[in-house]
């Protein structure tokens, strides 16, 4: 994506590899890409390799938003079919795949007519009706154009202060700040940054701030498959929405790749 020369990608294969071989086997995949992309910045010279990529995502997902408010404002349950479109939106990951979100009309299609296969929608909405404040932990660029579309139903269905965390400094295609300000986020959440470049959520490494909103919001959505991988311990308020992307975490879940899930893992345990 940032060059042709394979002089420079083989610099970068070269470093990457001498760095791995120094990496935990407890270490999770956020905080190893952390580090393998910084050293493909400092290498390449470029320190976001995937603007490009991710404006495009942005553009391509507002041209879908008025079909998004459309589908959700005709639907039986449009809190259910906004979370479904989110959970689509997680499909748009460039650290996953090059070809990610091609085809934006079936990803749609798709996701409206899929189950999640792991299904905590109902604990969500009983936490939601008895919420004042929510946390969302967004995830990469034009996904967040169905974050906003899946937050402006929730600040339908109630009355709620909404914090939307973005990444601090670009890392893959991981939304910032100013993504956020692009598709529109601050119109309906208050966008803050988590003050890091891991692509997921490392609270104890997190902008003061983000660690208190952590600890005090009655309600946390976790965006995508990086926070998933990234956030320790279990909170009842917590809920995860993501499509499974590799066969670990399927594994995990004992459901399959490119299943939709919106869980919480307390009732993990307790189905």
């Amino acid at each position: 994506m940032v060059t042709d020369d394979e002089g420079v990608h083989k610099r970068v294969l070269e470093a990457v590899m001498e760095k791995m071989s120094t990496f935990s086997l407890t270490a999770t995949p956020p905080e190893m890409a952390k580090v393998i992309h910084k050293i493909i910045r400092e290498v390449t010279g470029n320190d976001d390799p995937y603007r490009l990529v991710k404006g495009r995502s942005n553009d391509r997902a507002l041209d879908l938003y008025p079909l998004m408010k459309k589908i959700i404002g005709t639907s039986n349950d449009p809190l259910l079919a906004s979370s479904k479109l989110a959970a689509a939106g997680n499909s748009i990951d460039f650290g996953v795949s090059s070809e990610s979100f091609r085809d934006y009309h079936s990803l749609i299609e798709h996701a409206l007519s899929s189950p999640f296969k792991v299904d905590h929608y109902g604990e969500f909405v009983g936490r939601l009706s008895h919420s004042s404040s929510l946390l969302y932990l967004g995830d990469n660029a034009g996904e967040i154009v169905f974050d906003r579309a899946f937050i402006e139903e929730i600040e339908n269905f109630r009355d709620i202060d909404v914090t939307f965390v973005v990444r601090g400094s670009p890392i893959i295609n991981d939304a910032t700040y100013e993504d956020a300000r692009y598709v529109g986020m601050e119109r309906v959440a208050k966008v803050v940054s988590n003050g890091t470049d891991y692509p997921g959520t490392i609270v104890r490494h997190c902008s003061r701030e983000v660690q208190g909103l952590f600890r005090s919001a009655d309600l946390i959505i976790a965006k995508g498959q990086g926070n998933y991988e990234s956030i320790d311990g279990d909170k009842g308020n917590l809920f995860h929405l993501f499509k499974v992307k590799c066969p670990v975490v399927a594994g995990q879940l004992k459901v399959n790749v490119n299943n939709i899930v919106f869980m919480n893992r307390i009732g993990m345990e307790s189905k």
